[in-house]
C-alpha cells in the first residue's frame, strides 16, 4: 500500500459544495508565472518546494511546460484576494509517477499564508473535484509529503481523500 498517495472516488453525479469567500476564481496563466512563483515559494515550508524565488518560477514554468503532466486547465485555478494571488490548484489528466493510476491528479496545492484559514484551499480543492466530477472522472488523486500542511490533510480528510489500497484500479 502507498501511504503517500490519496483518491477520492467521484460520484456520478456530485452534488458542488461551493465554497464562498471574499476571492475570485481565474484559470492558470502564463501570464501570471511570476505571481505563482512568488505564492509557490511562500506557501511551503522553507527549503521544501524550492530554494528561491528563480527555483520557484522554474517549477512553475516545468507545470506549464508539461513536465508534470498535461494540465487540465478546467481543473486547475487560481484564487485572487484583492486583486494579489492567494492560492492556486494544479491538476494534471494523470499522474506521471503512477503508471497504474488513471485520472486526474493534483501536482500542487499551495496557497499565501496570509489568507490561511480563509477557505481558499478548501475552494480550490473543491473546485478541482467539482470539476471532474462533472466531467465524468471516476476519481481524483494526489500525493502528499513533507511540505503537505496540516491544514491542506484536513481539507483532504473532510473532503473525502482515502489511502490507495494495492488493491483499488483505475483512480
Amino acid at each position: 500500500m502507498s501511504t503517500d498517495l490519496l483518491t477520492l472516488r467521484l460520484p456520478a453525479a456530485h452534488a458542488a459544495d461551493h465554497v464562498r469567500g471574499d476571492f475570485e476564481f481565474r484559470g492558470l496563466d502564463t501570464g501570471t508565472t511570476d505571481d505563482l512563483a512568488r505564492c509557490y515559494l511562500m506557501g511551503y515550508p522553507p527549503g521544501v518546494a524550492a530554494s528561491g524565488l528563480a527555483e520557484a518560477r522554474e517549477e512553475m514554468d516545468a507545470t506549464f511546460r508539461g513536465d508534470y503532466g498535461e494540465l487540465r486547465a478546467d481543473a486547475s485555478a487560481t484564487a485572487w484576494v484583492d486583486g494579489r494571488l492567494a492560492g492556486a490548484i494544479m491538476v494534471v489528466t494523470r499522474s506521471i509517477w503512477d503508471a497504474d493510476l488513471a485520472g486526474p491528479f493534483i501536482i500542487d496545492l499551495f496557497t499565501d499564508p496570509a489568507v490561511r484559514g480563509k477557505g481558499v484551499g478548501r475552494a480550490l480543492v473543491q473546485h478541482a473535484v467539482d470539476t471532474c466530477s462533472a466531467a465524468g472522472d471516476a476519481a481524483v488523486s494526489l500525493r502528499f509529503g513533507e511540505g503537505t500542511s496540516e491544514a491542506a490533510m484536513g481539507i483532504y480528510r473532510r473532503l473525502g481523500f482515502r489511502p490507495r489500497t494495492g488493491t483499488q484500479r483505475g483512480g
